[in-house]
């Protein structure tokens, strides 16, 4: 399991590059890793440093991300070494876990509540774009090409 002060690190990374490029508009990397696709730009901000980043959507919508999401995003990619697919399963006889599944997991639990926003491929871009992890495709069980994301060094 990845240790809490590697975690702290990592996110300091996080915050450090959304620092460095506040209101800067940006594209997916997602685009250059699979392609381009009508994925929005975006804005980002923090928001109570220690608490929040906000992407601000290309459509004004805001979305904003709380630090643990982070947290459990890394140490769900540490825990599973290789690329794990990005985006929530298909169909329930999907097989895995994916990194979305496991966020909206806790997230229902947090929240007390039945559904919650997609913030995994978000959260997959800040970690490339902080130099964290990279982008992979994956062609599971089921033989459809899917995006994965993985930390980079292990």
């Amino acid at each position: 399991m990845m240790r809490d002060r590697e975690i702290t690190d990592k996110i300091e990374l996080v915050k450090s590059y959304v620092n460095s490029n506040l209101g800067q508009w940006m594209e997916s990397p997602r685009n250059k890793a699979f392609g381009e696709n009508k994925r929005q730009k975006y804005q980002l901000f923090q928001k109570n440093p220690d608490d929040k980043i906000l992407f601000k959507l290309e459509s004004g919508n805001p979305l904003y991300i709380e630090i643990w999401r982070f947290e459990e995003a890394l140490t769900f990619l540490y825990a599973n070494k290789g690329p794990v697919k990005v985006g929530a399963r298909i169909s329930r006889n999907y097989p895995g876990i994916s990194l979305e599944d496991h966020l909206m997991k806790i997230a229902k639990k947090v929240y007390n509540r039945s559904s919650d926003a997609k913030t995994a491929p978000h959260i997959a871009d800040l970690l490339v774009l902080a130099d964290i992890a990279e982008f992979k495709q994956i062609v599971p069980v089921m033989g459809r090409k899917v995006q994965g994301v993985k930390l980079k060094g292990i």
